[in-house]
């Protein structure tokens, strides 16, 4: 059995040089995913379609009218399939969210003058990658062991219950013993939340759908108001809306509890997760029995999220910045 989740209304370069890598690998690897059923296809090549523009939050809702169409006539186990990850998306769309990805990104390295490969630094992931990023996290594995360095955000919380150990550092570091000695005692729900403060369970994230990417860097310390990404944030801030995205995580949006922290560097294309968050609302006992299914390897460690999934789906901004 779930609890019972409520449907609130919409209210409205510097990483290091292995997280780079890893990153860049999850983005090169996207054009892989699917042909198994893991994931959804996507080049990371410009699309033949051609790139739509915005003007308004209401150009978008009319478009996300016509994407929600589509998910309405396509069979719920499908429609599953793709937002949690084991699936692929409806051709239409795929191709749609392959064009404005490609469009952001093009005009972004363009605007900000930076390599167009270092730009889209993070786009699809598949259900089974992320697993292997949430399970690294859970077993705080080093460096070399299959980890890859630091992560998250420590939470207030825990860091005022071991000062000692975690001292001022900003991320988890699971090469460090002392941040080793107070992983081993958290319960796994404490590990779960403070995972879920940048990273989410797999079947939950955004990036399963094509239509969110990470842009540029994803360390969150250099997204600050007087940080290296601080230009590319401004750049992206005044641009986005045009391509049809929005911040995905904000800090009113991380207000909410439970919430990811904001990332400055995640861009949604609205139409498309609009649409889905809608579908979530109105089928969530689908969307809950495929998590269940992908969870059953190892429920322990998804005890918190199959709580709270809906509600980390559900704690993001849905309003893009036009100005």
């Amino acid at each position: 059995m779930h609890a019972s989740h409520g449907r609130p209304t919409p209210a409205h370069r510097r990483a290091t040089s292995s997280r780079r890598r890893f990153l860049g690998l999850m983005t090169a690897g996207a054009a892989t995913v699917g042909g198994a059923g893991t994931g959804w296809v996507a080049a990371a090549t410009n699309s033949p379609a051609t790139a739509r523009t915005y003007s308004s939050q209401q150009d978008i809702a009319d478009r996300e009218q016509f994407i929600a169409g589509i998910l309405d006539s396509t069979a719920p186990a499908a429609v599953a399939a793709w937002i949690t990850g084991t699936g692929s998306a409806p051709a239409e769309i795929s191709t749609e969210m392959t064009t404005q990805v490609n469009s952001l990104a093009d005009a972004a390295s363009t605007g900000t003058g930076t390599a167009r490969d270092a730009v889209l630094v993070s786009w699809i992931r598949s259900a089974a990658t992320q697993r292997t990023i949430w399970d690294r996290k859970y077993e705080f594995l080093r460096t070399g062991s299959g980890g890859a360095g630091t992560f998250g955000i420590i939470t207030p919380d825990v860091r005022a219950a071991y000062p000692a150990q975690l001292g001022t550092d900003p991320q988890w570091d699971p090469d460090k013993e002392s941040h080793r000695e107070v992983w081993a005692a958290l319960t796994s729900e404490e590990r779960q939340i403070e995972i879920l403060r940048t990273s989410t369970a797999p079947g939950v994230s955004r990036h399963h759908l094509g239509s969110d990417a990470d842009f540029f860097d994803t360390t969150p310390q250099d997204w600050a108001d007087d940080g290296p990404e601080a230009a590319n944030y401004a750049w992206l801030r005044a641009n986005a809306a045009r391509h049809g995205f929005l911040q995905t995580y904000t800090a009113e949006s991380a207000a909410a509890a439970p919430a990811i922290s904001e990332e400055r560097w995640h861009w949604s294309y609205a139409p498309v997760s609009e649409a889905v968050l809608t579908y979530v609302r109105a089928n969530v006992n689908v969307i809950a029995n495929t998590l269940d299914t992908l969870w059953g390897y190892d429920p322990t460690r998804y005890t918190y999220i199959k709580e709270h999934w809906y509600d980390y789906m559900s704690h993001v901004n849905e309003t893009a910045y036009f100005g």
